[in-house]
């Protein structure tokens, strides 16, 4: 009786091990993933029990040049369709960027400015990056990711990879861990503001189940990708492009816009639309306290490298007009010699949005909801839009800026309750990094006096290594006598030099919490920059660079989450993060025009032993070429 007992034990355990295996095959077989399938779609609505996919893109960067004629520019027509004259200056100077430049612009995919990718939180992102331009390398940057376990990805040339080279191609894998807006672009500044970007929008589970104050979804889900052509803002690639929006039922709803601005470092831009109120959801892809409403607006500032999340509503729930505008205008403080038109687009709600009320996620210049019109829309002062002195505006610029008439600031946003860890009320280390520039005078080739304008970072001016950091250690003799920064010369800088051009390295240990203070002491210009690999507290800001840091008054309650920050002329910023992820991180000046002007600090993340990630053995290296010792003759 007991040898029976035991058999039936068995066979139950055997057939229950058996039920187990049958129903993680059948689970496996229907949302597993095949790692040879070329292109899935990734485009879903996210679902915490469903497994990542890999989600695998390709991307074929080329170089275009674009004719147009002349006379465009002469004369354009409004939304209207009534014809206005170009103001004459501004007119002049986009003539005369045509014929500099020869209106060169970068395609990716056939199209001035590349298809927007969009997958779930924690989805495998694999994208294939063939570069069809001849004599140019090329790299991509993904903002907002933290690549941990794979800086190599990070895409910053000679630092955590080798520039792709003409007619090569690079494999980007990595686990995309940060949900939220973000953007991939070409690393250099020119290509990043010339088409060599798209939106990378990163969806989850609760941002697609309610609207921060509501359990009701959006009715709909935008992309704006804000960028310059023709010397004009163009939206998702155009000029001439409109938002169609599905009409609401019986009650109103909010429609999420994602809003990407990537222009010139020099100017700043409202963002207004007539008939409608703007609400805060996220900034840089992180989200507000869900717990209480964002700030609600009539315009917002964009700055360059801003990713800002709103909920669209129509003002004061009023019936529905036929036209409405989205209006893009410089601010009083951009460089007008410098900055684009402004420009208007139409706005429009579609009376027949299909069966269930609501345009598909994720509509955009590539979706089918969105259609063209022929004009190029040019602003007007429409009656609609309140009076300029009493708008209500988000200024997320920071730093000068104080809540006064309306206006709400950086520093007046209140971040999530439990973003803000509790271990951040002080810190372990802090780095002051002070910003300035100054003009020196070389002679030139032809013995003529030459004026140059050197900018560097505690009197350092960031120069890119000669070998892939990554695999070095900043310790090794092919890169010590290149790099600087705390306590360290590199022998090729003397104090009587006009500059020191160097390797900026700054060392970190993993785990330490870090409070970072960017001075900006050039009494004329803005500066942007975007930290690789972290998102920050933005705990202070001051007018004044004179300052004392440790005087600086900080928000240690709840601090706006931020990767990256404005440090406006004559200011201080002062931001906390933990150093969690091992790596080179790039604290990068996003307003330089090529890869660096001479403004980046690389952060250098280590654990010892280093535990946290392995680079491939086969992974590109640059490396010098001496060839052999002895030649045959």
């Amino acid at each position: 009786m007991k040898t029976l007992r035991w058999i039936v034990l068995i066979v139950q355990r055997v057939l229950i091990t058996a039920a187990v295996f049958f129903a993680a095959v059948v689970l496996i077989h229907f949302t597993g993933i095949d790692p040879k399938e070329r292109a899935i779609s990734c485009d879903r609505v996210c679902n915490r029990a469903e497994w990542p996919r890999i989600c695998r893109f390709e991307l074929v960067v080329e170089k275009r040049a674009f004719h147009r004629d002349r006379t465009q520019y002469r004369h354009q027509r409004d939304v209207h369709g009534n014809v206005t004259v170009a103001a004459g200056r501004r007119d002049r100077w986009a003539l005369e960027l045509e014929s500099e430049t020869g209106a060169v612009y970068y395609t990716v995919n056939g199209r001035y400015v590349g298809p927007t990718l969009t997958v779930c939180e924690n989805d495998f992102l694999v994208v294939d990056v063939e570069n069809r331009i001849p004599g140019e390398s090329i790299s991509l940057h993904w903002t907002g990711q933290s690549q941990r376990k794979t800086p190599f990805m990070d895409g910053v040339p000679m630092i955590t990879q080798c520039p792709i080279a003409s007619f090569t191609r690079f494999q980007y894998k990595f686990q995309v861990d940060k949900a939220g807006t973000h953007l991939y672009h070409g690393f250099a500044g020119s290509e990043r503001t010339q088409g060599l970007l798209g939106a990378l929008v990163v969806r989850s589970f609760p941002e697609q189940h309610r609207n921060s104050t509501t359990t009701n979804p959006f009715l709909s889900d935008h992309v704006w990708l804000v960028t310059e052509l023709h010397g004009r803002p163009a939206v998702n690639g155009r000029r001439n492009w409109q938002q169609t929006l599905p009409t609401p039922g019986a009650s109103s709803g909010e429609h999420r816009v994602r809003v990407v601005y990537a222009g010139n470092s020099h100017c700043t831009y409202w963002l207004e639309l007539t008939g409608h109120e703007l609400r805060l959801l996220a900034l840089d892809g992180n989200r507000l306290d869900e717990s209480e409403p964002g700030p609600t607006v009539d315009r917002v500032l964009l700055h360059d490298g801003l990713r800002v999340d709103l909920a669209l509503a129509r003002r004061n729930g009023g019936g529905i007009m036929s036209d409405y505008e989205i209006r893009l205008t410089p601010t009083a403080e951009s460089d007008g010699s410098r900055c684009y038109e402004p420009a208007s687009f139409p706005l429009r709600y579609d009376s027949d949005p299909g069966k269930d009320g609501r345009r598909p996620q994720g509509d955009d210049s590539y979706a089918e909801g969105i259609k063209y019109n022929s004009i190029f829309p040019s602003p007007s002062r429409g009656e609609d839009l309140r009076e300029r002195d009493s708008a209500r505006t988000l200024d997320l610029v920071g730093g000068l800026c104080f809540a006064q008439g309306g206006v709400v600031c950086l520093q007046d946003i209140q971040g999530a309750r439990e973003r803000f860890p509790q271990e951040l009320h002080s810190y372990d280390t802090r780095l002051e990094f002070t910003i300035s520039t100054r003009t020196v005078i070389e002679e030139g080739p032809f013995g003529e006096a030459h004026h140059e304008t050197v900018h560097s970072v505690n009197g350092f001016t960031f120069a890119f290594p000669s070998a892939l950091l990554l695999m070095r250690t900043p310790e090794s003799a092919e890169v010590r006598a290149h790099t600087c920064g705390h306590r360290r010369l590199p022998r090729s800088c003397h104090p009587l030099m006009a500059r020191c051009e160097c390797v900026h390295v700054e060392h970190l240990e993993a785990g330490q919490r870090v409070e970072m203070v960017l001075i900006n002491a050039d009494p004329t210009h803005d500066y942007v920059y975007h930290l690789h690999g972290h998102t920050v507290f933005v705990v202070g800001t001051s007018a004044g660079h004179r300052t004392e840091p440790g005087k600086l008054a900080r928000n240690l309650q709840r601090p706006p989450q931020r990767d990256t920050i404005v440090v406006r002329r004559d200011s201080i910023v002062a931001v906390r993060f933990v150093a969690k992820s091992a790596g080179l991180w790039l604290l990068r000046d996003i307003g330089s025009p090529q890869w660096s002007r001479g403004l980046d600090v690389v952060l250098n993340v280590r654990t010892h032993p280093r535990e946290d990630f392995d680079i491939p053995s086969d992974f590109p290296a640059c490396r010098h070429f001496v060839g052999p010792r002895y030649f045959l003759i």
